[in-house]
């Protein structure tokens, strides 16, 4: 019933839409004074749960058309929809967006891999053991909030979450959770924001968060989050190092939000972390329960590998070859995924390819990337805008690709990878794989020239509209719009100040070498005391970076923040940076092998005294470090590139097995799809025509071509000094050297 609200502006879209409802398996109720004492409606709406509960149609999506009606009337069933979302709407755009909304859902979930996928758990019995055991106690306790870890994306954090809860009875199978994202840089106010962006308390957008202080955002926090509990509603947390720090500690605003008493025996959060929490300290403060998800055994991955082939109804694929992909996979979720997507689309093709499926979790952004590219380019150009993006909506990815079947069925095939989730309320927003985005953006990949000029226009438009509506309508254009007035110079209202996105542009500044400019926003950030202490961290660290590289003796106003009784390894790392960039290199490596002593994994002391070695000759005593810094990261170009000349410039004879290993590392680095990958392949390939091949002609060839094609004259100019040093020619070594300093940097 339309009698509350009229369609004129979007009548064309609407006709469309209800053309689109006959077709699907969506219930739309429009709620009103009137349809609610109307027998009718009353009659479909009981025949709407009978064919819910026969899974005759998905869902039922109400939408309160008239002002005098709230979540509370009695005449609204209680099982209809999630009070947080039963509000007023008066705009038909809105109205329209959570119908298309709606439809899109139940569109991804009816595709195959995503209906059964989400019916198909393997394994974890160990696990849910544990988690029976702990939930079922004598003292009735519940925890407060529940985390699953992993390094690993794809390795079935949430998946793992999902089930022992329904297991165990504390959400039925039906229920979708409230999905938020809180990332490395960001901090409480994204927290508040993102809830907010779901429950939409008006009076949110009033606080000013540059002036209130911590204590008073933290209480913020909680109003909002109590207000999820009184709609019985559980938040899971995709928590990408913002909650559980990479030093294993709980950031301290979180701390403070789940010891308040109201939260006490009630379950509130499920974290999904990259990182290890401190399990002991956790298991005294009796807040939580904690699980690391390792990857799945043998048979775990025989049985998920046989239950998707049949999901995919790949069921003709002989025994043997099986058992062929069957030995070869590792345990992780989302390679045996990949894998069974590759024999769907050419079982030869994966056989023949079976090194990409092996290698998947050190090769996954790459082989991923490579995939997508070859077989869907506009799915490419989307997953290289999400990079850029924390979060971005659909209507974003639709403005700038086109609101249509093509566009669709790219995500749909990126959805069907699972190189992205959906976050927040439904299925409006995507966040990209963090791994994947991590490589994109290390990799300095760019929109092609058509879908920048699309986005920059939306970016310029939203910079025109009011703030406080783009707010209300759209979380990732709100972030964006702020974004952008940074980047732009223009004033951001003081209300809207958050500091995750002051360091995003601080970091920016930092990639793009503007290091006054780092240097001056820093310290305007520390000159604010209401931030909680992760954010004062990340911004003192940078400006220590920064005074580093400009070689300003004011690093020594800030490295003793840094000074830890228990844990020196920034302090160490930052004085070895400052020392490497003042060119007293021996000094630096002493800084940075203590790094090592106090965390021996820590992979950017490791890179760093490569760097050093190889930039005084010391190949041999490179070797090792750099050989383990390419194992740990096989995609990673420099490490390939560090590895390759630590090998082949060493004054030794170069055996059939080092030959086959550099081989290996130049084809590594051509199929990259890091924008330096050709400089730097050309140089490889110099070097291997001079040291392998005793061809020095070929080489020096090779090498000045690089000179002149390469945007990174460097590479080329270090490994054709090299040869001249080696073979004394003195007069082409002394041009060479005058025609462009080297940058140690």
């Amino acid at each position: 019933m339309l009698d509350e609200i009229t369609f004129e502006a979007g009548r064309k879209t609407l006709d469309q839409i209800f053309s689109e409802l006959d077709k699907t398996d969506l219930f739309v109720l429009f709620i009103s004074d009137k349809s609610l004492d109307s027998k009718w409606v009353q009659d479909e709406i009981n025949k709407a749960k009978e064919n819910i509960s026969n899974e005759i149609i998905d869902r039922i999506l109400p939408i309160i058309i008239d002002e005098n009606i709230t979540y509370s009337d009695k005449r609204i069933p209680k099982w209809i929809g999630k009070p947080y979302n039963l509000k007023y709407i008066e705009n038909e755009v809105i109205v329209l967006k959570k119908i298309k909304q709606a439809l899109r859902e139940i569109n991804f979930k009816r595709n195959k891999f995503n209906t059964e996928i989400e019916k198909n758990f393997v394994g974890r019995n160990e696990q849910i053991e544990k988690f029976e055991n702990e939930i079922n106690n004598l003292d009735n306790w519940v925890p407060t909030y529940i985390i699953a870890y992993n390094y690993f994306e794809g390795i079935g954090r949430r998946t793992f979450l999902k089930n022992v809860l329904r297991k165990s009875n504390l959400i039925d199978y039906t229920y979708d959770p409230v999905i938020i994202t809180v990332d490395s840089k960001e901090s409480i106010e994204n927290f508040i924001y993102k809830l907010n962006s779901i429950s939409k308390i008006d009076e949110i957008s009033e606080y000013d968060f540059s002036e209130e202080s911590l204590e008073s955002k933290i209480e913020i926090a909680k109003k909002i989050v109590k207000e999820f509990i009184s709609f019985k509603e559980l938040l899971f947390i995709i928590d990408d190092g913002g909650i559980v720090l990479p030093n294993n500690e709980i950031v301290e605003w979180y701390q403070k939000i789940v010891n308040d008493s109201d939260f006490t025996n009630q379950l509130t959060f499920c974290l999904i972390s990259k990182y290890r929490p401190n399990e002991i300290k956790l298991k005294k403060e009796k807040k939580s329960l904690t699980y690391r998800l390792p990857e799945l055994s043998s048979l775990e991955t025989k049985n998920l590998f046989l239950k998707l082939l049949n999901i995919y109804q790949l069921n003709n694929i002989t025994k043997e070859n099986k058992q062929f992909f069957i030995d070869k996979l590792n345990g992780i979720p989302s390679q045996i995924i990949f894998a069974v997507n590759q024999i769907e689309i050419d079982l030869m093709s994966a056989k023949k390819n079976i090194n990409e499926i092996i290698e998947f979790t050190d090769n996954f952004s790459s082989t991923v990337l490579n995939h997508i590219k070859l077989n869907n380019p506009i799915a490419y150009q989307i997953i290289i805008l999400l990079s850029k993006e924390e979060i971005i909506s659909f209507d974003i990815l639709n403005k700038v690709f086109g609101d249509n079947d093509v566009t669709y069925s790219s995500i749909q095939l990126l959805y069907d990878l699972s190189v992205f989730n959906f976050v927040l309320s439904g299925y409006e927003y995507l966040k990209l794989n963090p791994i994947l985005s991590d490589y994109i953006n290390r990799s300095k990949l760019t929109l092609d020239s058509k879908y920048q000029s699309e986005f920059s226009k939306v970016s310029k438009e939203l910079l025109e509209q009011d703030l406080d509506d783009v707010l209300k309508n759209d979380y990732s254009e709100f972030m964006l719009t702020i974004q952008n007035m940074l980047e732009d110079g223009r004033k951001i209202p003081k209300k809207y100040f958050i500091p995750s996105l002051i360091i995003k542009n601080i970091i920016k500044k930092y990639d793009k070498g503007e290091y006054d400019d780092v240097i001056r926003i820093c310290l305007e950030l520390l000159a604010k005391t209401n931030y909680d202490e992760q954010i004062i961290w990340e911004t003192t660290y940078r400006l220590t970076l920064a005074y580093a590289r400009t070689k300003n003796d004011k690093f020594f106003d800030y490295i003793s923040y840094f000074r830890n009784e228990s844990n020196n390894l920034d302090y160490y790392f930052l004085l070895g940076f400052y020392h490497r960039h003042a060119n007293k290199k021996d000094r630096a490596l002493e800084y940075y092998y203590k790094a090592l002593g106090v965390y021996p994994e820590h992979s950017r002391s490791k890179r760093e005294i490569v760097n050093i070695l190889l930039s005084q000759g010391k190949y041999e005593e490179a070797l090792n470090l750099a050989k383990a810094n390419y194992e740990k990261k096989r995609t990673n170009i420099f490490h390939i590139h560090s590895y390759f000349i630590s090998i082949i410039r060493r004054r030794k004879k170069i055996t059939s097995e080092e030959k086959t290993i550099l081989t290996e590392l130049i084809e590594s680095i051509k199929r990259s799809s890091d924008i330096k990958a050709e400089d730097i392949t050309r140089c490889m390939e110099g070097e291997f025509e001079y040291y392998v091949k005793n061809n020095l002609t070929r080489a020096i060839d090779i090498l000045e071509e690089a000179f002149k094609l390469n945007d990174n004259k460097i590479y080329p100019q270090k490994s054709l000094l090299e040869i001249y040093k080696r073979r004394g020619m003195k007069d082409a070594y002394d041009k060479l050297k005058k025609n462009k300093d080297i940058d140690e940097d």
